[in-house]
């Protein structure tokens, strides 16, 4: 077997016996992001599609097409992410992740017993988010579907999510945003509360660029057996001329199972526009999750990118 199978069969004394039915891949994905997202907390620092996945209405106005694949060097894990916005009353947006690992048994061990070449451990999230956008105000609504194979054994969960971004100034300069996400149906455990995210977002004009410092907290969990269930970062992102974005971000979160009780998160990210194609790419390096790695992305985003009010 693999090594990496240790890493997605949780189980053993240091777990709980049910909690082998849910693998880490199911919470690993849902806490991940695309490049050049900085951190799963501060996704509304992100211009661009890739900024779907963590909030819709960070850039209510962008359309397109984006994918982006991860390598998760920590734990030897590969993630995808896809996502597609195109504007019909509200602005739409459907993004889907999976992670995947087959062959998760030496040859020796399928020859023996060639059922176990049928076995596999993947995960995969689909959303489908409406945005509206209003004067000092953008909503979103959507619905997501988790799925979990855990070598053979399934486990599904259906999440409600809602995203709420005020600019309370009348001006760019200063954003709320507040998020929340709710299991409400499936086998996956759910975890009580729900999960509830705000952040703070400061950004100041200089020239033809821009500087933007976003805090964000986060609280709760979607499942009973999520990896973590409280967390707060930081993160500062540099716009020069609409073209080009660099980006630095700290974290911290509680742990709920593991060796430690909390663990950090670093990440440093780049993004360049050209046209109507965005390239991210980030390094990430943390223990939760999948873990530390590299992550890339190519979106395609016809429509317009503008950072600010609505």
């Amino acid at each position: 077997m693999r090594p990496a199978v240790g890493f997605l069969i949780l189980c053993g004394a240091a777990t709980p016996p049910r909690l082998a039915a849910q693998s880490s891949l199911l919470t690993a994905l849902e806490g991940s992001a695309p490049a050049p997202v900085l951190d799963p907390a501060v996704g509304a620092l992100t211009k661009g599609l890739s900024g779907l996945w963590s909030d819709p209405t960070a850039d209510p106005h962008t359309t397109g097409v984006f994918f982006g694949v991860q390598r998760c060097t920590y734990a030897s894990v590969q993630v995808v992410h896809a996502g597609i916005a195109f504007p019909l009353g509200p602005r739409w947006s459907l993004t889907f992740a999976s992670t995947d690992l087959g062959n998760l048994f030496d040859t020796s061990l399928t020859n023996q017993d060639p059922s176990l070449s049928n076995l596999r451990a993947q995960a995969a999230w689909g959303r489908l988010d409406a945005t509206f956008a209003m004067p000092r105000i953008v909503t979103s609504i959507g619905l997501a579907v988790a799925g979990d194979n855990n070598v053979g054994v399934f486990q599904s969960s259906t999440v409600a999510r809602a995203h709420l971004r005020l600019f309370p100034f009348n001006t760019d300069r200063v954003a709320i945003g507040v998020q929340g996400s709710r299991p409400i149906g499936g086998s996956a455990p759910a975890g009580s509360g729900g999960r509830e995210t705000i952040d703070f977002a400061v950004r100041q004009t200089l020239g033809g660029s821009s500087l933007s410092v976003t805090a964000a907290v986060s609280r709760g969990s979607l499942w009973r057996f999520s990896e973590t269930r409280a967390g707060y970062g930081v993160a500062v992102q540099l716009n020069i001329l609409s073209q080009l974005d660099l980006g630095a971000a700290l974290g911290r979160y509680g742990t709920t199972y593991g060796a430690s009780r909390g663990e950090s998160y670093q990440s440093v990210t780049a993004a360049v526009r050209v046209a109507t194609l965005r390239f991210g790419a980030r390094y990430t390096s943390t223990r939760l999750g999948v873990g530390s790695g590299f992550a890339l992305s190519l979106g395609y985003e016809p429509g317009s990118v503008r950072a600010g009010l609505p």
